[in-house]
């Protein structure tokens, strides 16, 4: 498999036409025909399911598409980091973070990072098995993650600190008008927003359900926490989410829940990683800095 092959069939996938992702990739529409016929080929299996009208996506081809986006993300990432690190010498430094663990201090810890001298700060935002594996080929530093059950004894981790997990609604929802969730069996009938299923934090609100035996409505699944809100704040559907991130949404009313969860929250090495005493001083010196400003407010 060529990566160009994967980029031709990714597109195609995007538009869900073979002219449009021709003319996006400004190749002949033969081109992006020959790239998918040949990746069947060597697979062995088809990818679209063709007709007058155009295609759709096998189950093959779904999974190739949503696991070859994947990849040319990686791809398009490291051709970044690569490209700034003949600019820049060695003086780059590349961290993750996942979208719950980095809200509200993900632009502190930039500015922190990018103090004082020459140094190219990348960030990359995923969910926390993808940084990860991100961290093991060695695209990433080190991660602002969940630091609960990590695999293995491979990873250094510093705990920063533990967010209180709450369950966001609409002031206008019946659920509004209670002083907290006494159970998940309230939420029979509610709608939920949640992160889809490659975030951790999905993981500790499936686990809340399941001790139950009840299996949640849900109406979204999205990667970023302001999709979330807009869910909620339309009064669409309720969401679990760390306490604060709403505050600034009066319409969002934060329940506490009865059977405390909370996300704990860090950083994470690779302990093989070259750089890693360097990068273990680093981020201490870092988590000193952000549980100081946290003490402060």
């Amino acid at each position: 498999m060529k990566l160009f092959q994967l980029h031709y069939f990714c597109t195609a996938c995007l538009y869900r036409n073979i002219t449009r992702a021709a003319e996006a990739l400004h190749v002949s529409q033969p081109s992006v025909s020959l790239a998918i016929h040949a990746l069947e080929k060597e697979f062995g299996m088809p990818l679209l399911d063709r007709d007058a009208r155009g295609f759709a996506l096998t189950p093959d081809g779904e999974f190739l598409y949503r696991e070859g986006r994947s990849l040319l993300d990686r791809s398009d990432t490291l051709a970044e980091t690569m490209a700034e690190r003949k600019r820049l010498g060695a003086a780059v430094l590349r961290f993750g973070a996942t979208p719950m663990a980095g809200a509200g201090i993900t632009q502190k810890l930039y500015r922190s990072l990018g103090e004082g001298g020459n140094l190219s700060v990348h960030l990359i935002e995923g969910g926390r098995p993808r940084l990860l594996q991100m961290i093991d080929e060695g695209l990433l530093d080190f991660a602002l993650m969940p630091v609960d059950c990590l695999p293995g004894d491979e990873y250094g981790a510093v705990e920063l600190f533990s967010n209180e997990v709450v369950l966001c609604v609409h002031s206008s929802s019946p659920l509004a008008k209670l002083n907290e969730l006494s159970s998940p069996e309230e939420l029979i009938d509610t709608p939920l927003a949640l992160f889809d299923d490659k975030f951790y934090f999905t993981g500790l609100v499936q686990e809340y359900f399941r001790r139950q035996g009840i299996a949640p409505q849900i109406v979204c699944y999205a990667a970023q926490i302001f999709t979330v809100l807009e869910f909620v704040s339309g009064g669409a559907a309720a969401a679990f989410l760390c306490r604060g991130l709403a505050r600034s949404r009066p319409e969002i009313v934060e329940l506490p829940l009865r059977e405390p969860m909370a996300l704990k929250s860090g950083f994470v090495w690779k302990k093989s990683n070259a750089r890693a005493p360097e990068l273990e001083r680093e981020i201490r010196r870092l988590a000193a800095e952000l549980g100081a400003a946290r003490d402060k407010r």
